[in-house]
């Protein structure tokens, strides 16, 4: 068992043969090779801005005494052969290992209040957090609609509308008594699909917390009632069937978001199968992109304070830097997505960093493009930090004078000592009011 935080180095001197298979190469490499036992949060990558795909779990790199393995922004449980790796953040309790922070965005992010986070086995853990995310993904499912597909009904009567099933007519109407077996292909609800849905519904049901999640919030609560109205034919003991018949990930053009809650319901109900696994080379686990998860999080915030949050996969309120003129007509280009930015006079433009360090190259030359584009007075990096101190204030030369344009580097201090979430929690509120004034502040 290896233990390790997100963002840190580690100096290695045994075990760095059993980790080169999953070491310096992109995480979509990994599912795509290995097979569906590893999962990622979140299921697309298309969902997140940062290229999760292209992502490393962590990489090695050799050492005069060794090798240093160097996480990233990705945390989780993995395993391979007899390997079994637990990557927290790094504002977890070294002592207790309780990662109460990664478990508030997730509650934040999701809209799922957590009750009772006791430190449990690691194996529990992977399906405490699986549950987690069922609601969020339940809800962007049926968004789109009730899921409808073909399904094969039999009928025995005297309106034929399909196809004759001779033996079965012979068995059931000889001698003839007036009525005809024929099958149909029509469309339903109760399909193989959302027959998968309940059993995972019914499932979360014997779970402790379990009814709490399918009672989370309004949405959650008509979204399971339409489930449970749909398949009038569940039967428990029909389980492993409807397993084996939903192990080809439905592709459909309209229920597009269908696909990442079948994939959590498979996971659910297999979740021995997601443990640290046995079967040789075969990655097993679940692993959260923190990074999206800190954005995600910030959103919750900022968006109450009236910053447009642009979303990349949906090409909704991206910014054109430029044009490209025609005769007949100005053509947009260079179309990008900052994290946050609100359109008032000398506004903000805030950009979530996860990561420890500000790269003074990359990462300034882009809210420095964002600013000047946006004519904003203010670029802000907002990050996590173990440390709390005061934000790092520069003042932006040329343009940036006249416009007394300035970058700001706001750290928010997490709590990494505490003996129980509920205090976490406090602390967290109290956290947030304080970036509240200080964004108030700004915008004077």
């Amino acid at each position: 068992m290896i233990e390790w935080q997100d963002n840190s180095e580690y100096l290695l001197s045994d075990q760095v043969e059993h980790l080169r298979p999953l070491a310096n190469c992109p995480l979509s490499s990994l599912l795509n090779e290995r097979g569906d036992n590893l999962l990622v949060f979140p299921l697309s990558f298309q969902e997140c801005e940062d290229h999760i795909g292209e992502q490393h779990l962590f990489d090695l790199e050799p050492r005069k005494k060794g090798y240093i393995a160097k996480t990233g922004n990705l945390a989780g449980f993995i395993g391979i052969n007899d390997l079994q790796i637990t990557i927290h953040s790094r504002f977890s309790n070294k002592e207790t290992d309780e990662d109460f922070f990664l478990h508030y965005m997730l509650q934040k992010v999701l809209s799922v209040n957590l009750f009772d986070l006791k430190h449990t086995t690691t194996d529990e853990q992977i399906l405490d957090f699986l549950l987690y995310l069922f609601p969020y993904y339940l809800k962007k499912a049926l968004s789109q609609g009730l899921y409808k597909a073909y399904k094969r009904k039999e009928y025995n009567d005297t309106n034929v509308r399909g196809t004759i099933d001779i033996n079965r007519h012979i068995k059931m109407n000889m001698p003839f008594n007036g009525r005809v077996a024929y099958h149909t292909r029509e469309f339903s609800h109760d399909n193989n699909l959302t027959q998968l849905i309940r059993h995972t519904i019914e499932y979360i049901r014997t779970r402790k917390m379990g009814n709490a999640l399918l009672q989370n919030d309004p949405d959650t609560q008509a979204y399971v009632s339409q489930i449970i109205l749909a398949t009038p034919t569940y039967k428990r003991q029909d389980r492993l069937k409807v397993i084996q018949n939903n192990q080809k990930l439905t592709h459909h053009p309209y229920f597009t978001n269908y696909p990442p809650l079948q994939k959590l319901c498979l996971k659910i109900l297999n979740h021995e199968q997601l443990k640290y696994g046995k079967e040789k080379d075969k990655i097993y686990g679940l692993i959260f992109d923190v990074a999206w998860l800190w954005e995600e999080y910030l959103a919750t915030l900022l968006t109450r304070q009236g910053f447009k949050h642009p979303d990349n996969r949906r090409k909704t309120n991206g910014v054109w830097l430029g044009f490209h003129e025609t005769k007949s007509h100005k053509n947009n280009a260079f179309l990008r997505f900052p994290d946050f930015y609100d359109r008032e006079p000398d506004g903000i433009i805030i950009d979530a960093k996860y990561k420890q360090h500000i790269n003074d190259v990359a990462d300034i030359n882009q809210i420095i493009t964002y600013l000047y584009r946006l004519k904003g007075r203010l670029g802000l990096f907002i990050q996590p930090s173990i440390c709390s101190g005061n934000p790092h204030s520069y003042t932006l030369r040329g343009y940036g004078i006249d416009q007394d344009a300035h970058l700001i580097k706001y750290q928010i201090p997490i709590p990494t000592n505490l003996s129980s979430y509920e205090t976490f929690v406090l602390e967290m509120c109290s956290i947030e009011q304080t970036l509240k004034m200080a964004l108030d502040h700004y915008r004077l």
